[in-house]
């Protein structure tokens, strides 16, 4: 009872675990469904990335060549001005008007000439010579001033000249007059500022200038006089008298410009030139204001002032490199491209460029399009989901009938009587393969005893040639007087009379787990413990023996009710050692067993002739189980082929 319980209990634990495995693994549709489902998604995802890396690279290609437009636009308007007003300079520098005399007068020769060069470059905002006698001279446009600074000037309402004449008095003062004139020439005021103090000779245009000899263009400053950004350009005069020839180029509507050709609407330019002065700036309106109005910030910051936000940072990564390109991200998380790039404005004179371009400027479509193709990529896989489904589900259908037919492989059942058909190929294919395994392997069974058949499919039998010693439980049979039946009788007749006994004792024998090892003639070989273990072969193969007699007694009773003759059988059994395993040659082998305790169990089935009885057993038999079964002793005898004697008992039936 207990050892049922086991078995029982076994059986349900292995029944759990199957189920649990079972439930933890994916059917074939859900696994179909997933993986078209994931082959969609990363596919989606892969177009998707690609989107956005061409989309970045587009950003990138725009921003760059609106970085190169500005960079185009800014120093082709700066180099166009400078080298405008450089021409006009080093022309006006050699003229006799200016150049031959130091006296100047309201009236003198050089005026009427200043106004023709500003009337022919609006972008100049003055021009103006400086004597080494402390004379000079200046024109200077005042009509697109602002208020402030013609309140500096002090200026007439409506002129829109200034002209300012400074002549040294014979005790070396410097008291300068300042002349108003409106559009048509008219003068509409004068200013005497006798103490005004101004010596050209001091200021760096002129000194620089002289020095060096040679026309120069200096770095951007504040004209004190009108408060404005300027650069100035310079030449030494070529004439009768020595000084330097200047034009100033205001800077503040330029930077209005510069802002105005950013790349983008957060984009950013900065102009400095080689000293690091600033030319252009988002902020240089301020900077002026700040310059102006604040004592401790007397002039423009130079670019090496600005130590923190993205362009410091920007400006830290070049490390004075002429040309640098890269992207950065600011505070707030922007992410930008910048350029540093380094221009030549004159043969003396150089400047650099920062342009920094906001991406999201140039890409502000890029997160709804990402947004879209996100929508669109979960709309096309949930309208795949039905079709994957369906088509998932007939295959799995077929599938499942193939996992069926492979599980009834297994216990060697009858196979279907109609194979798995498909429209895809390999399925049909592998269900024909499967129909033809079955097939083979049920046929196959019927020739092999399927204990063994089912221990060579799960590899606990080797196809090797080759055995090894074990302890078996060995039963042969055979019909009395059989050689004697079969000459009288019909051999179709015989042959049917003969299945019909060999299926009653292979009955009687599978039902105690028996393996019929063969059939020779009218005998059966059969064996326990092998290749099954089984603690109780001896047990098993006694009661098949009795078994085996009773179904040999009642079938017998049928031949003679049809008028055959009957089969009496005789049994021998022994347990011992035996070689078992496979016997034969490599192309054909047989699984049997081998040894003295196989040769003495058919010598025992033997002795039931000399004893008149039909099962007789060895003493090792009679010892293992005499407590189960009812023995009959009988004398020791020395088998045929035998050396050594051996008692014998015939076993009578079940101990009661």
């Amino acid at each position: 009872m207990s050892r049922f319980m086991f078995r029982v209990g076994a059986k349900a634990t292995c029944c759990n675990l199957y189920d649990r495995e079972a439930r933890e693994m994916f059917t074939f549709r859900t696994s179909i469904t997933f993986a078209v489902m994931a082959f969609i998604i990363a596919l989606t995802a892969l177009l998707i990335a690609i989107q956005v890396r061409a989309l970045h690279w587009a950003t990138q290609e725009a921003a760059s060549a609106y970085m190169d437009a500005t960079s185009t636009k800014a120093f082709g308007r700066l180099q166009a001005e400078l080298t405008a007003i450089t021409s006009f300079v080093n022309v006006l520098a050699t003229s006799s008007s200016v150049a031959d005399s130091n006296e100047r007068t309201e009236t003198g020769p050089a005026i009427p000439l200043f106004k023709a060069v500003l009337q022919e470059l609006p972008q100049m905002d003055s021009i103006y010579a400086g004597f080494e006698n402390g004379a000079w001279l200046q024109v200077r446009r005042i009509g697109e001033l602002n208020d402030e600074q013609r309140g500096r000037l002090r200026a007439t309402p409506g002129a829109t000249t200034a002209i300012n004449l400074v002549r040294p008095s014979p005790s070396g003062e410097l008291p300068m007059r300042r002349i108003f004139e409106d559009q048509q020439g008219n003068e509409v005021g004068q200013l005497d500022l006798w103490k005004y103090g101004y010596d050209a000779r001091k200021r760096p245009w002129y000194r620089e200038t002289m020095k060096a000899d040679q026309s120069l263009v200096s770095s951007p400053y504040l004209a004190f006089s009108i408060g404005a950004p300027v650069i100035t350009v310079s030449a030494p005069l070529r004439g009768k008298v020595p000084g330097i020839l200047a034009a100033d180029l205001k800077l503040d509507t330029f930077s209005d410009f510069v802002q105005a050709q950013r790349p983008g609407e957060h984009g950013i330019v900065l102009i400095f030139d080689s000293a690091g002065s600033l030319i252009a700036h988002p902020n240089f309106a301020q900077f002026v204001v700040d310059a102006m109005t604040h004592p401790s910030q007397p002039q423009l910051p130079n670019i090496k002032e600005i130590n923190s936000g993205v362009v410091a940072a920007v400006l830290q990564r070049s490390n004075g490199r002429d040309h640098y390109d890269g992207s950065i991200r600011d505070d707030q998380g922007r992410d930008y491209l910048f350029r540093v790039a380094k221009f030549t404005l004159g043969k003396q004179y150089n400047a650099n460029i920062l342009l920094l371009a906001a991406q999201e400027d140039f890409a502000q479509d890029v997160r709804r399009l990402q947004f879209t193709g996100l929508i669109l990529a979960i709309v096309a896989g949930a309208a795949f989901i039905p079709v994957i489904w369906i088509f998932g589900s007939g295959m799995s259908r077929s599938l499942k009938t193939i996992t069926a037919q492979a599980v009834k492989l297994q216990k060697l059942a009858a196979p279907d009587p109609s194979p798995v058909t498909s429209r895809i190929k390999e399925i049909h294919e592998l269900g024909g393969a499967m129909e033809l395994a079955q097939r083979a392997i049920w046929s196959f069974a019927h020739f092999v005893p399927k204990e063994i058949v089912q221990r060579i499919i799960d590899k606990s039998i080797s196809t090797e040639l080759g055995g090894v010693r074990e302890e078996i439980t060995v039963v042969f049979t055979d019909v009395r007087d059989f050689t004697t039946i079969a000459e009288s009788a019909d051999p179709d007749i015989l042959m049917h009379q003969t299945s019909r006994y060999f299926s009653a004792l292979t009955e009687a024998f599978l039902a105690e787990g028996g393996t019929v090892d063969k059939f020779i003639g009218d005998a059966v070989m059969v064996f326990w413990n092998a290749p099954n273990p089984q603690p109780d072969h001896v047990e098993r193969a006694c009661r098949a023996a009795l078994a085996g007699r009773l179904a040999s007694e009642k079938l017998n009773a049928q031949f003679e009710a049809e008028g055959l003759k009957p089969f009496f059988t005789r049994f021998g059994i022994h347990v011992g050692e035996a070689v078992v395993g496979n016997l034969g040659s490599t192309e054909r082998m047989n699984y049997t067993a081998l040894g003295n305790t196989v040769n003495l169990a058919a010598r025992l089935e033997g002795l039931n002739k000399q004893f008149g009885t039909a099962i007789l057993v060895s003493e090792g038999v009679y010892l293992r189980v005499q407590h189960c079964f009812q023995f009959r002793p009988l004398e020791s005898v020395i088998a045929k082929g035998m050396t050594k004697g051996t008692r014998v008992f015939e076993l009578v039936g079940v101990a009661t």
